[in-house]
């Protein structure tokens, strides 16, 4: 069943241009995400119950193209669900909170390029 599906103004990346061994690096990045999100209205003041799984959809937009299966949970999708986190979507995300994180991606040239995130229930 579908909790909650949202299109959010963020643009996976994929990692490509290296990660540095520096954490501060993905904290920046979390907490650029999290600003878009507190700034755009997507805070949660109840998080969502245990036992979820959450899809993370890449909307490839006029330029992009599509990337190999295992590059879209690669880049920033980490920082995005640990700002959803920090803003009230989930307690943790730890596998009591999120069973499963699924990544897909799509061509939408007009609604591109952004990601849509949906979150239900895995478990009856």
């Amino acid at each position: 069943m579908i909790l909650h599906a949202i299109t959010l103004p963020i643009e996976l990346t994929n990692g490509n241009d290296g990660r540095g061994s520096k954490w501060f690096s993905s904290a920046k990045v979390r907490k650029d995400i999290e600003a878009i999100l507190r700034f755009s209205g997507f805070a949660r003041r109840e998080p969502f119950p245990a036992g979820i799984t959450l899809t993370l959809t890449r909307v490839v937009g006029p330029k992009g193209k599509l990337w190999d299966s295992d590059s879209i949970g690669r880049g920033n999708a980490k920082e995005l669900l640990d700002a959803l986190v920090a803003v009230g979507w989930f307690v943790d995300d730890s596998p009591k909170w999120i069973v499963e994180t699924r990544y897909k991606q799509v061509i939408d040239r007009k609604r591109g390029p952004c990601v849509d995130v949906e979150v239900t229930t895995c478990r009856p």
